[in-house]
């Protein structure tokens, strides 16, 4: 991929002789209520800047930024850039108000927190991509989801809220769901009796099948010590006499157990031979449970390994925007290919989920995974927020806990780039960091807000750096699993 140039840089290019280049991309705010403001401005790279009269840094980038202190009221401020004999300033007001203190009503102060009873619950059976979600929380990413669940599913609605309704799963059990992945049902389901079990070696997985008279609501999760998967069924009472294992040798399951927890919530238990999970799925084939745990790569080595990798955003979603005016889309995709080709010249197959300026959609992008049976999967990103004058750093993010030493073999790999830390996140929300077939997780690489970290993102050497820390977390993982194999 050629290397990326700035938008201001075209513009110095093709305007030499003309006035210094100099936009204030932040602060030229009318009113602000705080003693504190941050000024940030971008000019060509190699002059010099000052804001009211202090020297400031300006970056290889021409970014460059202050904070300034206000007086109550009126107060003038004065950005100026130099170069070769050139001069531009800039001059604004910003305004110093007393901050407005907001009244709060004791009694309804959480109101928008609340669900609503239903006066006449109803029923609704799920559709094609439903999920559930442990509360009626929100934010950009949705509300923190439970796990996604199988069609054809009935459930009794018996609260609502906003967009969503909250569902009894059980006697004692309760979640929520969009009411857009929901149709009406004449009746939610009774408490059923579970059927005979079936575990079978097929080849590339193990499938334990489970007999039941309908299709009744799950929730499942993963464990590291012991190594195992839980999946909870709703509404079902043991009534499994028979659990027969139709293979002696299974691939990755070692044994499965159940438990009762609850008068109507029964548990499957699958204990795994390794610590490290490789991926499984859960739905219904008919009415009958079907867990599909998937056995390890042959070779756990990248030679041969299918890998899935992501360039955030794409097309007319351009992610964050970096004050010189760098994309996050183009740095997302630039990384990604500088990674492609390192796999893929050690024996890597490469599944893309983007090559070029495009944008396919969460669904999409997570098609295109599983049509191409990716064994291992990262999507990357970089940031913004915060401070600009602040370098926040590198962050790994996942979902599921099976992930998590993948996120922290990539995230130890990208502090050898001598970055700051922002942290190993856990149940992230994001829509790619959501299937459990294969280990994944996302890089959050640097954050363009921060005009360091813009300086860092904008060379096309350190993009090149960023996907060699990621090729060799990956490899790091892969060895610490080969490893683990050895202490059995």
């Amino acid at each position: 991929m050629k290397k990326l140039i700035t938008p201001l840089i075209l513009l110095y290019a093709a305007t030499a002789s003309a006035a210094l280049p100099l936009k204030i991309y932040s602060g030229q705010t009318d009113t602000v209520t705080t003693p504190k403001h941050i000024i940030v401005a971008v000019t060509e790279p190699g002059a010099t800047a000052t804001i009211n009269g202090n020297a400031v840094k300006v970056y290889k980038t021409g970014s460059f930024g202050g904070e300034i202190s206000l007086q109550p009221g009126a107060n003038t401020v004065t950005v100026t850039a130099s170069k070769d004999g050139k001069t531009e300033k800039r001059s604004f007001s910003v305004y110093r108000a007393e901050p407005v203190k907001k009244q709060t009503k004791a009694d309804d102060s959480y109101a928008g927190e609340l669900t609503t009873p239903l006066e006449n619950p109803h029923y609704i059976v799920t559709t094609k991509g439903a999920y559930l979600q442990f509360g009626n929380g929100d934010d950009r990413l949705g509300g923190s989801k439970m796990g996604f669940l199988d069609e054809g599913i009935r459930l009794k609605a018996d609260g609502v809220k906003g967009s969503l309704y909250r569902v009894a799963l059980a006697n004692n059990h309760f979640a929520y769901i969009p009411k857009q992945y929901t149709a009406p049902a004449e009746s939610a389901n009774p408490i059923f009796n579970t059927g005979s079990w079936s575990i079978i070696n097929m080849g590339d997985r193990d499938r334990i099948s489970i007999a039941l008279p309908a299709r009744l609501a799950y929730r499942y999760r993963t464990n590291l010590d012991p190594s195992t998967i839980t999946v909870d069924l709703y509404g079902a009472t043991d009534n499994s006499n028979w659990m027969t294992q139709r293979t002696l040798e299974l691939g990755m399951i070692d044994y499965v157990d159940f438990d009762q927890i609850d008068s109507d919530v029964y548990r499957v238990i699958i204990h795994l031979k390794d610590r490290y999970n490789w991926g499984f799925s859960v739905g219904y084939q008919g009415n009958s449970l079907t867990i599909d745990v998937r056995h390890r790569p042959a070779k756990l080595s990248i030679d041969g390994l299918v890998i899935g990798l992501d360039a955030g955003h794409g097309g007319e979603f351009t992610g964050a925007v970096s004050p010189s005016g760098l994309k996050e889309k183009d740095l997302n995709l630039d990384i990604v290919l500088k990674l492609r080709d390192m796999l893929e010249h050690a024996g890597a197959k490469v599944v893309l989920t983007r090559d070029g300026d495009t944008g396919p959609s969460m669904a999409e992008r997570k098609e295109i995974w599983k049509k191409g049976g990716v064994q291992l999967a990262i999507s990357i990103h970089n940031n913004a927020g915060g401070s600009p004058l602040t370098s926040p750093g590198t962050a790994a993010l996942f979902k599921h806990i099976f992930d998590r030493p993948l996120a922290e073999a990539i995230a130890s790999r990208m502090l050898q780039l001598d970055v700051p830390f922002f942290g190993l996140v856990g149940n992230f929300n994001f829509s790619l960091n959501g299937p459990t077939d294969y280990p994944n997780m996302l890089v959050e690489g640097l954050f363009m807000s921060s005009l360091a970290e813009e300086e860092l993102l904008a060379d096309p050497d350190f993009r090149t750096r960023m996907a060699r820390q990621v090729y060799l977390g990956i490899e790091d993982y892969l060895k610490t699993v080969k490893a683990s194999l050895k202490d059995k």
